[in-house]
C-alpha cells in the first residue's frame, strides 16, 4: 500500500538509524526500511521482504552504512543482537578462537553503534562492558588472534567512530602484552579504558563526522568528547578513578602535535596524566586514526604515522618507542 503524504512526512518521527550490517541477524523486517538521500527518505526494503547478504553489501556500497527502520523493528533487532552477543560471549572459549573473536567483534561493534545512540541505557552499557571484558580475556589467552582480528575488524565496514576504539584497543593490548610491563589485570583494564574512551562522541551530531573542515564551535564539541566520555562512564562501569582520568586525557599527544604544528611550547595542565599508560593509549589511538581512511581523506602509512609519533613520544619514552616500532613492523608485515 502506497504511503500517504502525511505518513511520508511523519517518517522522521518514526524511524531510527542502524548500521545496515545489523540486518544480517534477521531474515526480514516487520515494517519498511528506508535510505536517507538528499533530505528525504526512500523506501528500500518492504515489510517481510527477504534480507540477503547481497542486499546488505550492495546497500552499503551504493547507499550508506546506515539504514532507517521503524521503532518496532529497531527494538526487535536490538533484542536479538543482545541475545546473540550474550550467547556467543558465554562460549568464546569453545571452538576456533579466530572465528569466535571475529564474530564477537562484529556483534560487539553493532551493539556499540547502538550504544552511541543510547549512551545512558544502563543495561546496554553493562552488556557492552561485560562483552568487552570477555573479548579481552580471549585476546590475552590467544596471542595468535590479534593480527587476524585487527585485519578483520578493519574490513567489517563499521563507521570509523565505532571501529577506531576497537582497533586501537586490540593494538594496545597486543603491544603491552608483548612488552611484559603490565599484569594481566592491568592489561585488561587498559583495553577496557581504551575501548570506551570515545563514548562521549555520542553527543556529536552524526553529520559532523563526515566534515573535512570544522568550525570553531565544531572543534570545541569534538574536543569535549573526552571529558564527556568520562562523565558518561563515571559510576556506571567498573573503571577506576585513574582509568577515567586516562579517558579524560586520552588526547594528550594530540595536544603536543598541535603545539608542534604551531611552533608553540607544549605545557601540560596540572591535572593532565602524562605517564606511560597515557602516552601509549594516546599514541595507538593516533596511529589507528592516521592509518584508517576517512570520508574526507586517505589513510597514511604506518611509517608516516610513526614519523609523527616519534616527534612527540620518543624523547619522553625512548625505549618504549623503539619497542613500538619493532612491534608494529612485525604486526603489519605481510
Amino acid at each position: 500500500m502506497k504511503e500517504s503524504f502525511l505518513d511520508r512526512h511523519r517518517l522522521p518521527l518514526k524511524l531510527k538509524p542502524i548500521f545496515v550490517g545489523q540486518l544480517s541477524i534477521v531474515d526480514a523486517l516487520g515494517k519498511s526500511a528506508y535510505a536517507y538521500d538528499d533530505g528525504s527518505f526512500e523506501l528500500v526494503l518492504s515489510p517481510n521482504e527477504g534480507i540477503t547478504p547481497e542486499f546488505i553489501r550492495t546497500y552499503a556500497r551504493e547507499r550508506s552504512s546506515e539504514i532507517y527502520v521503524h521503532e518496532e523493528d529497531y527494538q526487535e533487532l536490538n533484542q536479538k543482537l543482545g541475545e546473540k552477543l550474550v550467547k556467543l560471549t558465554r562460549s568464546l572459549s569453545i571452538g576456533d578462537p579466530v572465528k569466535n573473536a571475529t564474530r564477537h567483534t562484529h556483534l560487539l561493534s553493532l551493539q556499540m553503534a547502538n550504544l552511541y545512540e543510547n549512551p545512558f541505557d544502563d543495561q546496554l552499557l553493562s552488556s557492552q562492558f561485560q562483552s568487552g571484558q570477555n573479548l579481552s580475556n580471549l585476546l590475552l589467552s590467544n596471542k595468535g588472534v590479534h593480527r587476524h582480528l585487527y585485519q578483520s575488524v578493519s574490513k567489517q565496514g563499521h563507521h570509523y567512530t565505532v571501529a577506531q576504539p576497537l582497533l586501537s584497543s586490540i593494538l594496545l593490548l597486543s603491544f603491552i602484552q608483548s612488552t611484559g610491563l603490565f599484569s594481566h589485570k592491568e592489561t585488561q583494564g587498559l583495553f577496557m579504558t581504551s575501548y570506551f574512551k570515545d563514548i562521549g562522541m555520542s553527543f556529536i551530531p552524526r553529520e559532523k563526522f563526515e566534515l573535512a573542515h570544522l568550525s570553531e564551535f565544531d572543534k570545541r564539541i569534538f574536543s569535549d568528547h573526552s571529558e564527556n566520555s568520562m562523565k558518561i562512564l563515571n559510576g556506571r562501569v567498573p573503571l577506576a578513578g585513574h582509568q577515567l582520568e586516562l579517558i579524560k586525557n586520552h588526547h594528550y599527544l594530540n595536544y603536543k602535535i598541535q603545539a608542534l604544528a604551531s611552533n608553540e611550547k607544549y605545557e601540560p595542565g596540572d591535572n593532565l596524566i602524562t605517564g606511560l599508560e597515557s602516552a601509549l593509549l594516546s599514541a595507538l589511538d593516533i596511529l589507528v586514526a592516521m592509518t584508517s581512511e576517512r570520508p574526507y581523506r586517505k589513510a597514511t602509512s604506518v611509517f608516516q604515522s610513526l614519523e609523527l609519533l616519534k616527534k612527540v613520544l620518543a624523547d619522553e619514552h625512548p625505549q618504549e618507542f623503539k619497542s613500538l616500532v619493532v612491534f608494529l613492523k612485525h604486526f603489519f608485515s605481510k
